[in-house]
Parts: C-alpha cells; sequence; structure tokens
C-alpha cells in the first residue's frame, strides 16, 4: 500500500509546489511515486508536462493506470480539477496498489482537503522566512484545530532560508511556537531551473537545495516502512473511548463552573440560553488542549457530537430521535438498544457508558413534566417535547440494570390521506368513518401493542367540527388535535409521601363539569371506563377512546372488566346494556408479520339479544396472501351490510354513495 504525503503552503508563492515536485523526484530514486496536482499550471510546467485531462479518463477506464503521465526521473504526475476532488477516492485504492507513495500538493486550502489529511502518513507545511508566511501559518494550524485535527500530526519546512536576510530560524520557532523539522536553504539557481521545466533535483542533484529534500527523503523513507505499516511514533494509539469520555466529562462540569452556567441548566435547557453552543465550544477547547490521543478528526468529531448529546441530550439516543425512519427505541441495558423500523426489530450499535448514564437521561426527560424516577418510584411513564411516549423502569424492578422505551411520533402530522397511501384503509372506509365522528357517533379505537390506535385517535379527531368543545384526557398528553377550543387534561402520579395522585377516572368526572361537547380519553385502562360509558349515555355523544384488545368482541369483553374494576357491583346485563347503548363503533387496528399496520375491522354495536350484545362488521380486512418480500397482501372490504344508523347520516345532510357498502 502507498504512502500518502499531504504538502501544504502557508500562503501563496511560498514554494509548497516546488517543494511537492522535487520531493517526488527524490523519492523516485528507490520508490515508485505520483505526484496529485490540483491546481493548473503549477507542478506541469515544472515537470515540462501537459494538462491533458487524463485524470477524467483514468476516472472512465482505471485500466488505464500503466498509461499515466511521467517526468524523466519516473515520476508520475497528476493533474485533478479542484472541482473534481471527490473524484480521487474512486480512484485511490488503484493508486495505492500500483505506488509507494502518493504526493498531494494541497496548496492553501484546508477545509475542501480535510478529508485527505485524515488519511496521510505525512503532512507538511511549507513556510518562508518572513512575517507574512508566519502569521498565515498560526491562521492555518487555527484552521486545523476549527476541524478538531491535531496540529501535532503536521511537519514543517523552512523554505527560501537564508541566516543573511529574512526572519532567522529561532525567530521563527518563537514564532510558531513549533519545532521546525527541515529547512531548505535559498538558491538562485531554483527560479532557473523552474524556468526551464527542469526540477533542481534533477537537474542539478549536487546543489545545496539538492541535498537538502534527499535529506528529508531519507527522514521520510525511514519514518515510514515500505511494507505499509505505519512506524510507531506516527501510529494513532488506541485509546479506550469510556475512558476519554469520563475524563473529558469532568474536566466540562469544571469548566462550566468556571463560566457560570448552571448545571442545573443542564436539566432544563429553558435556564440558559445559547446553553448549546456555549457547551459545545467548551468541549472543543477541551480536546484541543487535553486529548492529544485521539488524532483522526472523524473520531475526534464524534466523540464531541456524543459527549455534547451526553450533556445536553439524549446520549447515544439523540441520533435514533432525529431518523424519522426509526419508529421505536428500546433500551434493555446499557449495551443493548433496539430500534423499530418499518415495523422490525434492530439491534443498533449504540450503547451507553453506565447505567447511571441511562438513569441521567431518564431523568433528564422526566424533569421538565414534574415526574420523578427512584428507588421509591421505580417506573414512570412521561413524554418528549415533540410528544413522543416514554416508559422507564429502573432497580429493583428491573434486574438488568435501568430500561428505557420510546415510542416516536412523526414530526410531520400525518392525515387520513396518509393513512390510505400506506393501505392501513380505503378511502372509502375514511369517508365512512369521518361521517362518523361528524354526527357524533361514540367510537372505541382498538387493537394490540404498537398497532397505531394513538396515531388513528389523532387523525380520526381532526373530524371533529372547530366549533366544538374538546377535552382531551392521558396519562401523558400525547394527542395533538388542530382545532383551537382543546383543553388537555393529564393525570398526576402521587408524590414523595405517596398523596396528592389524580387519575384518568378523576379527570373524566371533571371533565363533565367543564361543558365537553366532545370528550377523548387517551386510553382506558381500569374503572374510568364506567365514567365514560355513562359520559356517552349522558349526552355527550360523539366521545372516543382507546383500548387494548385482539378483537371487536374481546374489545366489548374488556370494557366488561374495566367497568367491574371500578368497584361498582352491577349486574352483568347492566353492564352489557350500558355498554351496547353507549358505544356505537369499534375500529380495530392490527400489527402484521410484515411490520404494517392496518384496520382490520369497522363493527357497529348493534345493541342486545338477550344477555348478549350484538354487533355487525361493516368492513372487513380480507387477507390475500404474501408478496416475494413477505408483505401482507389484502384490502379492507366492505361486508355488505349497510349500518343501522344509515338515516341519521341522511338527517345531518351527509350524502352517501351507498355502493361503497356493496
Amino acid at each position: 500500500m502507498a504512502k500518502i504525503v499531504s504538502i501544504v503552503s502557508s500562503k501563496g508563492g511560498v514554494g509548497s509546489t516546488f517543494f511537492a515536485v522535487n520531493l517526488g523526484i527524490c523519492l523516485t530514486k528507490n520508490n515508485k511515486a505520483i505526484l496529485i496536482d490540483f491546481y493548473p499550471n503549477s507542478g506541469s510546467v515544472m515537470l515540462s508536462l501537459s494538462e491533458d485531462g487524463f485524470f477524467e479518463n483514468l476516472v472512465k477506464t482505471p485500466t488505464l493506470i500503466n498509461l499515466i503521465p511521467s517526468h524523466k526521473s519516473g515520476l508520475s504526475y497528476l493533474n485533478v480539477p479542484f472541482e473534481k476532488f471527490t473524484s480521487i477516492g474512486e480512484i485511490l485504492n488503484l493508486l495505492q496498489n500500483n505506488y509507494e507513495y502518493i504526493i498531494f500538493d494541497v496548496g492553501e486550502n484546508i477545509e475542501e482537503f480535510i478529508k485527505l489529511f485524515d488519511i496521510s502518513n505525512l503532512i507538511v507545511m511549507v513556510v518562508n522566512p518572513d512575517l507574512i508566511s508566519i502569521k498565515s501559518v498560526q491562521n492555518k494550524l487555527r484552521e486545523f484545530s476549527k476541524f478538531h485535527y491535531n496540529i501535532d500530526n503536521i511537519k514543517f519546512v523552512l523554505n527560501k532560508y537564508d541566516e543573511r536576510f529574512g526572519v532567522d530560524i529561532n525567530s521563527v520557532k518563537k514564532y510558531l511556537n513549533k519545532e521546525i523539522n527541515w529547512i531548505i536553504p535559498y538558491n538562485l539557481d531554483v527560479l532557473s531551473s523552474i524556468n526551464k521545466g527542469e526540477p533542481i533535483c534533477f537537474s542539478d542533484s549536487g546543489s545545496n537545495v539538492s541535498r537538502a529534500i534527499r535529506k528529508i527523503v531519507d527522514e521520510v523513507e525511514k519514518k515510514v516502512e515500505k511494507v505499509g505499516e505505519v512506524k510507531e511514533e506516527w501510529k494513532v494509539k488506541k485509546v479506550e473511548e469510556e475512558e476519554v469520555k469520563k475524563n473529558v466529562h469532568k474536566r466540562l462540569v469544571e469548566e462550566l463552573k468556571n463560566i457560570n452556567i448552571d448545571i442545573d441548566s443542564i436539566i432544563d435547557r429553558s435556564k440558559s440560553s445559547n446553553l448549546t453552543d456555549k457547551v459545545k465550544e467548551t468541549i472543543e477547547k477541551i480536546f484541543a488542549n487535553e486529548v492529544k490521543e485521539i488524532k483522526n478528526r472523524y473520531e475526534r468529531d464524534r466523540l464531541i457530537k456524543e459527549i455534547l448529546q451526553e450533556a445536553l441530550g439524549l446520549g447515544p439516543l439523540e441520533d435514533l430521535i432525529n431518523d424519522p425512519k426509526i419508529t421505536e427505541i428500546m433500551v434493555n441495558s446499557k449495551d443493548k438498544v433496539y430500534i423499530e423500523k418499518k415495523g422490525k426489530l434492530y439491534l443498533t450499535d449504540k450503547k451507553f457508558i453506565s447505567d447511571k448514564q441511562i438513569l441521567t437521561v431518564i431523568e433528564r426527560i422526566v424533569a421538565p413534566i414534574g415526574r420523578r424516577i427512584d428507588e421509591s418510584v421505580p417506573l414512570v411513564d412521561a413524554r418528549l417535547p415533540d410528544g413522543s411516549r416514554v416508559n422507564a423502569i429502573i432497580p429493583p424492578l428491573a434486574l438488568k440494570g435501568p430500561s428505557l422505551t420510546i415510542r416516536k411520533f412523526s414530526k410531520e402530522r400525518l392525515k387520513i390521506e396518509d393513512l390510505i397511501k400506506f393501505g392501513s384503509l380505503t378511502k372509502e372506509a375514511a369517508e365512512f368513518l369521518k361521517a362518523c365522528v361528524i354526527i357524533r357517533k361514540n367510537i372505541v379505537i382498538s387493537g394490540g401493542t404498537g398497532s397505531g390506535k394513538t396515531t388513528l385517535l389523532n387523525i380520526v379527531s381532526e373530524f371533529i367540527p372547530s366549533d366544538e368543545r374538546i377535552i382531551t384526557i392521558e396519562d401523558s398528553a400525547e394527542l395533538n388535535l388542530p382545532q383551537e377550543h382543546v383543553v388537555t387534561l393529564e393525570s398526576r402520579p402521587p408524590n414523595i409521601e405517596g398523596k396528592g395522585a389524580i387519575t384518568i377516572r378523576d379527570l373524566v368526572k371533571n371533565a363533565l363539569r367543564m361543558r365537553p361537547d366532545r370528550i377523548i380519553v387517551g386510553e382506558c385502562r381500569s374503572g374510568e371506563a364506567l365514567d365514560m360509558l355513562q359520559a356517552m349515555n349522558t349526552g355527550h355523544d360523539g366521545s372516543l377512546t382507546t383500548l387494548h384488545s385482539n378483537s371487536p368482541r374481546d374489545t366489548l369483553s374488556r370494557l366488561e372488566t374495566m367497568v367491574l374494576m371500578a368497584g361498582m357491583e352491577l349486574p352483568l346485563r347492566a353492564i352489557r346494556e350500558q355498554i351496547s347503548s353507549a358505544v356505537d363503533l369499534i375500529v380495530h387496528q392490527s400489527r402484521f408479520k410484515d411490520g404494517s399496520r392496518k384496520i382490520t375491522h369497522i363493527t357497529e354495536v348493534v345493541g342486545m339479544e338477550g344477555d348478549i350484545i350484538t354487533t355487525q362488521d361493516i368492513f372487513l380486512f380480507k387477507q390475500k396472501g404474501m408478496d416475494s418480500s413477505g408483505k401482507i397482501l389484502g384490502t379492507l372490504e366492505p361486508t355488505g351490510v349497510i349500518p343501522s344508523f344509515i338515516e341519521d347520516l341522511n338527517l345531518k345532510g351527509i350524502k352517501f354513495d351507498m355502493k361503497m357498502f356493496s
């Protein structure tokens, strides 16, 4: 594999191309070398070679590798137009397999070539013994630092040096606060060799300039072994990232105290303005001054980003939170983080440093909404600012360490048209649901865990007319309705003394006194089902809720059970009569093996026959098989049954195409 040498100039005119050309000439004595020149009319003039666009041909036809133009000395030459720099990656492996040294003349640009420096075995900056050049070096080093590049990796060549004039060597070192690695003396013959197109190391190998460059080549060849292994002193030392992170975190806390940033504001970012910028700047300063063992810029960038996320965000979860394709994040333990994408589970490479870091992330989530988690309250339901649902459970209940589950909500509000596009339901079924909401039918949305009940409830709630007063009741507020006249209520867990809890049932009772037109309960889990049914039966038509069940018939059984949980010793027939008169429609949604979520039943609750609640399916999902990729095939089709409340639609002036039920 070839060794890569990158030549950088402190400013224009310092002789970096001259150095690159002659370094290449000297290297060809014992090695096969190539010079990559990014600027026209520079290296080609010194080597008396034309810029014939060979690079473009090589990209198209890599087999032309042996026809690359070369100088009489044997140095191959390739001019790469600056705008084509990204294409160099396409042939870099080819060049590395055919040459022992690749020399890049990158000129003054740092930012554009920073990727190249990361794979370079040697970076040489050429400087002249004058104040303008030296000042430029200081600017270049700051630019390297801006991209978190370790400037200790850079070697310096003092070109055109003469003790009789210019800044002396000791003053150069003092100005730069850097060691000058090599010196190339001033020689008037250099200009003559450039004008003749004859590199001085080729035309006058006995000159003091040629001897100086050959000395540099001797050192370069000793520093980098020919077998492709970088010698120990040039290797990037492998370090434990966890140790680096711990040390930086420790220093970060100290630095934040020094610049008067309240540590509490790390949990509640509203307490400090521009906190992210200040903390990032502090972390970068710590890396530049103290983290010398990690030299690769991308590794430094990654670690700085991760430490910033751990300090202010959700640590390793931050990237997963920001990925719109991920719908659920599951932290089983500090080194096992799973995600759900397109309905499938995947183990990620994300890891936490320790259980304590997971606890910090959980506390950062629950603190702003007034929740807490500790040994006395080891489980909590919460939400992120975007409404995503969060559940956390910690030891002693979680035996393998803190566990965290985040069900993400789409940043873009889904509409009924999106569900039609996804194949979750048909246009006809969507129109039917919209009509049922408008004419104030009481609807229960049922389904299993992760089947999309809350998402569907959010979408269906959009159909409620904007002139109605809506009360939403949830354990943790997730619904996001577009209407203006909405009151959002959220239950409250007990305080540290075990008092002050406000349940969903308490909120349902209170909502009846708030003059609601519609009551929406995020999810019925227990005794609040009785209060919800009573509300539906006492003038609060058009209410909506969700509950867990496996089918519409199972939904009715679950409602019975939850009513019994209210502690009212009602006979079973009375409960069923309450259910049959209160609930008009059950919309059941399922998540299939391929990860898709589909409405499988739209079922009308008709009434009672004896002691049995009777239902009829209006729409039913019919599976028609699977395609080659395992995707479920099927559609939500009408059963042919016409709803008993069809006259209500006509009375409300909603015209319906009856063919949709055929």
